[in-house]
């Protein structure tokens, strides 16, 4: 799979299809957004990404050598993939029809924490700001000391790896772990400065410090309804989409 050369009139001709068919199009809030949320999705279902100078690429892991186990990561991708609202092509000798479709949606971190960017963003008064940026820079159990955490323990569990070069990585990893636990006691100090100013903040609503902070923290700290999708209807077969993709897998192209 990847991501290369002009795709704007693939794009259009896709969006014109499915506005064909009734289908209403994906809010993206910027032009490499799709992109974007494919490579996340594709991150996750444990493609590595590479970029040449043609583009950008995704490809199963090196050591992953059985066949049967890569087709079942690219059928794991591709179900994942159609559950977020993409469409695209994918050969049917790469997938394996055996395995039943997965339709389930794993609401994310990330979403949650965007919550927390928006209640930031929509803030009339620094104490609202500060209680969502308190999410992330709290000692102990923040948002930024739970990431160290669990960057130090990925060191130490890679340095149990056999590899001559798994010590150096692991030993890389610790580097630069330390070097993020630095910026987040200057966050925590910009935090706690922010936080002393203790003002409405003169370009947005004169909200109170107390009374609508709340509601909006509590939104933010709830995973947004927002990043949940229904899959979409199939499109009608197409003589540009009649390739061998079995009928238990939609037929996909990276954008909606």
């Amino acid at each position: 799979m990847h991501n290369g050369g002009d795709t704007a009139p693939l794009l259009a001709a896709i969006d014109a299809r499915l506005d064909q068919l009734g289908l209403p199009p994906r809010a993206w809030s910027g032009p490499l957004e799709p992109l974007n949320a494919a490579d996340g999705v594709l991150h996750r279902a444990g493609f590595v990404s590479e970029v040449t100078h043609r583009g950008r690429f995704h490809h199963l892991p090196a050591g992953m050598t059985d066949p049967v186990e890569q087709r079942h990561a690219v059928t794991t991708a591709v179900d994942i993939l159609q559950v977020e609202g993409f469409s695209f092509s994918c050969e049917a000798d790469l997938l394996d029809p055996s395995l039943p479709v997965r339709s389930d949606h794993q609401v994310r971190l990330g979403d949650g924490l965007s919550s927390l960017t928006r209640s930031i963003a929509q803030a009339g008064h620094t104490s609202e700001a500060v209680a969502a940026l308190s999410e992330l820079t709290a000692p102990g159990d923040g948002v930024l000391d739970r990431l160290t955490e669990a960057l130090d323990e990925t060191a130490n569990w890679w340095d149990g790896l056999d590899s001559p070069t798994d010590p150096v990585c692991a030993a890389k990893l610790r580097r630069i772990n330390g070097q993020l636990g630095v910026v987040v006691l200057e966050i925590r100090r910009l935090r706690d400065n922010l936080a002393d100013r203790h003002t409405h903040h003169p370009q947005h609503g004169q909200s109170g410090p107390t009374a609508a902070r709340e509601p909006r923290v509590a939104a933010a700290l709830a995973f947004s309804p927002t990043a949940r999708r229904t899959t979409p209807p199939p499109p009608s077969p197409s003589p540009a989409a009649t390739a061998a993709v079995p009928k238990s897998r939609p037929s996909t192209a990276p954008g909606r």
